[in-house]
């Protein structure tokens, strides 16, 4: 039996992969789930309004793990755990894109190596989109779904585009991607605070579909306190909820907690290295942006509201690697940020909001890991004992990194269509937007606290990392699906070792 410890994202592609090479697979989780009694309320995710970017679950925070249960202190940083049934795909914003090839030669394997695990990561995803400019760059690994409808605002910034500029100066763009099945989807608007429909991917309902294949159990309920690698396979200790604690053994294990739970796991049961560990994150920004003509109806059209269009930029005088930029259109959280900033119109307020309204873009923009903050990671404690103390260094290089991507933005309006409000730039902490990792990377040659190609750290031949815990590094485009083939990739592998 191969042990999968956690059901998010990388926990489903990796039990998938097994079962696929004829392995069993015992897949064990915390998996908490949503009281059926929040599900009365109007919404199924509520955006907290100090910080839009944690989503609830019909204003139930059951995805997350508080820092006191993860072990954690955050010393600048803003990183979450997951102690939910999906992991943080419950509440995640379903854009979907490969990381390019020539932004993975540090690691260590070859890029087309990832090409079949794209197409497996997308046959659990299902992804809707379109072939248009971005396909030459980043392939279709899978035939698609027909993308979402895109919006009025959506039509207009593309339509407004100066293709040929935009290309001469480092832009390709087209229509957003998402793991979402576009025939449920009801184009209510509520994508940020409510998909009633279950229109957006989550690893949960993967873990269900699992549940049919021969050879595959789910136990939800269970903390894994520590583990061991023996000589004729590992064990884990585990604290069953509501019982006594006991061991699970296995042949192999894969370790699919996030980033910060495997480290914990991994610090607790084989120790820690005293200089600490790195994690790797992308800089995260939101900049809004207002269109340099009005787009009549736009906040009153029905629409999804999840990322509609992506802007990459490819310019070495910003950014020695490319930059992801995702296009967002009228949404809650915009509609809430203008009526806080119409305010001060007094009783002209809505005149104010309803004139901006259709103007109103923000951008949700990330940049390669090579320009974030740096950070690292101490542990103290042995098994359940375990704390991690995860602490941000300087920060201004990853903010002046931010301002060159809105300057290039800003000197490039004219054929963009659009004008950055720079003023109101909002650059993220470390860990914030949950695209983080490199913890116990992935290295040709691992020393201590690095790993293989199979994800193994030194000695420890059973134990295999499938999350982004072993990510060389982080570039800018959409996480979880390279995430995810990266992980099948492992499990195919080991299953064959």
């Amino acid at each position: 039996m191969n042990l999968v410890v956690g059901s998010g994202p990388s926990g489903v592609a990796a039990a998938s992969a097994l079962l696929d090479a004829g392995k069993p697979v015992l897949m064990v989780d915390i998996g908490r789930e949503l009281d059926p009694r929040w599900c009365q309320a109007s919404r199924y995710f509520q955006y907290s309004a100090d910080d839009p970017a944690r989503k609830r679950v019909f204003g139930s925070e059951y995805p997350y793990l508080t820092d006191r249960e993860a072990g954690l202190v955050q010393k600048g940083t803003k990183c979450l755990a997951s102690g939910g049934k999906g992991g943080l795909s419950a509440v995640w914003g379903a854009s979907v894109l490969p990381f390019p090839d020539a932004e993975i030669e540090d690691w260590p394997f070859p890029a087309r190596d990832l090409h079949d695990h794209y197409k497996k990561a997308a046959a659990l995803l299902g992804i809707a989109g379109a072939a248009d400019g971005l396909a030459g760059r980043f392939p279709f690994y899978a035939p698609p779904s027909p993308p979402l409808n895109p919006s009025l605002q959506a039509r207009a910034v593309l339509s407004r585009f100066d293709a040929d500029a935009l290309r001469s100066n480092g832009f390709t763009f087209g229509q957003a991607r998402h793991a979402v099945s576009a025939a449920a989807c009801q184009y209510d608007g509520t994508c940020l605070s409510g998909c009633e429909r279950g229109a957006i991917w989550n690893a949960a309902v993967a873990v269900e579909a699992l549940k049919k294949r021969l050879g595959f159990e789910y136990r939800g309920g269970v903390k894994v306190l520590s583990l061991e690698d023996r000589p004729d396979g590992v064990r884990l200790h585990v604290a069953p909820e509501g019982a006594s604690r006991t061991v699970i053994d296995g042949e192999k294990a894969f370790l699919a907690c996030g980033p910060l739970a495997t480290a914990r796991l991994v610090c607790g049961s084989f120790g820690a290295p005293a200089e600490g560990l790195p994690l790797l994150s992308q800089p995260y920004f939101v900049l809004p942006l207002i269109l340099d003509r009005d787009v009549p109806g736009a906040p009153e059209e029905k629409l999804h509201t999840l990322a509609q269009v992506f802007l990459e930029l490819e310019d070495k005088d910003v950014s020695k690697h490319l930059v992801h930029l995702q296009i967002y259109g009228h949404n809650e959280v915009i509609a809430d940020r203008l009526a806080d900033a119409a305010r001060w119109a007094g009783p002209f307020a809505g005149a104010v909001e309803r004139h901006f309204a259709p103007r109103l873009l923000a951008i949700q923009g990330y940049l390669h890991s090579d320009e974030g903050v740096p950070v690292r990671i101490t542990a103290e404690g042995r098994g359940e004992d375990c704390r991690l103390t995860v602490k941000a260094g300087d920060a201004s290089a990853t903010k002046a990194a931010v301002r060159r991507v809105a300057a290039k933005i800003a000197r490039q309006s004219g054929e963009l269509g659009f004008n950055p409000l720079s003023f109101m730039l909002k650059v993220g902490k470390p860990g914030e937007g949950n695209h983080a990792g490199g913890t116990f990377p992935m290295k040709k040659t691992p020393a201590a606290w690095q790993t293989d190609a199979l994800g193994r750290l030194h000695g420890r031949e059973r134990v295999h990392l499938v999350d982004s815990s072993v990510l060389p590094s982080i570039p800018a485009t959409t996480f979880t699906y390279a995430v995810m083939a990266n992980a099948s990739r492992i499990a195919s592998e080991a299953a064959g070792a």
